[in-house]
């Protein structure tokens, strides 16, 4: 195939020049998008294969346009890799493959993809492609911009991608049945619905952890409080930190020693609270790493430790917690909102109790203390 068989460069004009990242390892095709793209102005970097790719993708290009079947990593690979990148998550990607093959194409849009590209391609595809994706994750960067404004926060809080991600793997999936729809055999239809079950189990964990925020919230500015509130520290408190250690994989690591007490708190709030911390003590603690959750009766008040040895907090993060308030997340992947422990100390705060977390011994792990008033 020569050059001739692409499109002249489209003649729309151009409000920007782009910055592209193609990763193709077949060179034909690689040049012929080079050539193109460079003559219509824009900046190109490319790299032919996966590996190389994932390095140029530092660069932080606009849009990157990657092959599937590529060595050393392929395409899904590097989609993959990028999406637990915080700072290169949100590059718009769009997959190059082959025409007849559909089960890449679903996979690329269940896993994340913006839009693919099949061979063979003429010019005005990959320039319409790529001016297709930015523009559409623009109006999601300008309806975010709108609604943070009104809630007086900034773009950039990262929960905005938490919102975001789960929603693109159902739209993709979903697109795939609508567009495929007679094509997609039953085994397909069924991972796809396990795709969107997944996604849409994460928004929900989200939306119900909002409500439930807000819900604070107005109890905070409201000054509301419940007397008569009580429930007995030793029960049910277990069950609780053993879910969270289940769903961590890390049973085993759990250690646990609750006395029993009275307090004045309802379970409906002192549960989530305690899964909160013991929640964050396995997230941020390697496995092996023992958590320990003890409570225990202590000058008139219960207190309730969570202890861990992993990553912990310096000191100007244990006293800046906020809501929406993610440490270390250029570091670490993590999802959530940031709302944890904000909430954590909204649930005491109006119960008459407080939070206070210190580094473990040796300044290594972190220990989240809860201590609440008995019950009379």
């Amino acid at each position: 195939m020569s050059v001739s068989r692409f499109d002249a460069a489209v003649s729309t004009t151009r409000p920007k020049t782009w910055k592209v990242l193609v990763i193709e390892d077949d060179p034909h095709w690689r040049s012929l998008i080079e050539l193109q793209l460079e003559q219509d102005g824009h900046v190109v970097l490319t790299a032919a294969d996966g590996v190389a790719g994932l390095a140029l993708a530092a660069e932080q290009p606009d849009v990157i346009l990657c092959d599937i079947d590529m060595p050393r990593l392929n395409g899904f690979g590097v989609l993959e890799a990028l999406r637990q990148q915080p700072a290169l998550r949100d590059i718009p990607f769009i997959f190059l493959t082959g025409k007849t093959n559909r089960a890449d194409q679903r996979r690329g849009m269940v896993h994340g993809a913006d839009d693919y590209i099949t061979k063979p391609f003429q010019y005005r595809d990959i320039a319409e492609g790529i001016a297709a994706v930015l523009a559409k994750r623009a109006a999601l960067t300008e309806e975010l911009r709108r609604h943070t404004e009104e809630q007086q926060r900034e773009f950039s809080a990262p929960w905005s991608h938490e919102l975001l991600t789960p929603l693109n793997g159902i739209l993709g999936a979903a697109y795939v049945l609508e567009s495929e729809f007679g094509t997609v055999s039953r085994g397909e239809i069924r991972e796809l619905a396990a795709s969107i079950r997944v996604s849409a189990v994460r928004q929900l964990v989200l939306a119900r952890k909002l409500l439930q925020y807000f819900q604070l919230e107005q109890l905070r500015e409201g000054n509301w409080s419940d007397p008569a509130a009580m429930m007995d520290a030793g029960t049910g408190l277990d069950d609780i930190a053993r879910q969270e250690a289940v769903e961590a994989g890390r049973l085993a690591d759990l250690q646990m020693d609750f006395a029993s007490a009275a307090v004045r708190i309802s379970a409906g709030w002192l549960q989530p609270a305690v899964a909160e911390l013991v929640g964050n003590a396995f997230k941020f603690s390697p496995p092996g790493a023992p958590v320990r959750v003890t409570g225990r009766v202590e000058d008139g008040l219960y207190r309730l430790e969570v202890a861990d040895g992993g990553v912990g907090m310096t000191a100007a993060e244990r006293e800046n917690i906020a809501a929406f308030r993610q440490f270390r997340r250029d570091k670490q992947e993590q999802q959530g909102l940031g709302l944890g422990l904000a909430m954590v100390q909204t649930i005491v705060a109006l119960h008459g109790g407080s939070l206070s977390l210190e580094s473990g011994p040796g300044e290594v792990g972190l220990r989240a203390i809860l201590e609440l008033p008995l019950a009379e």
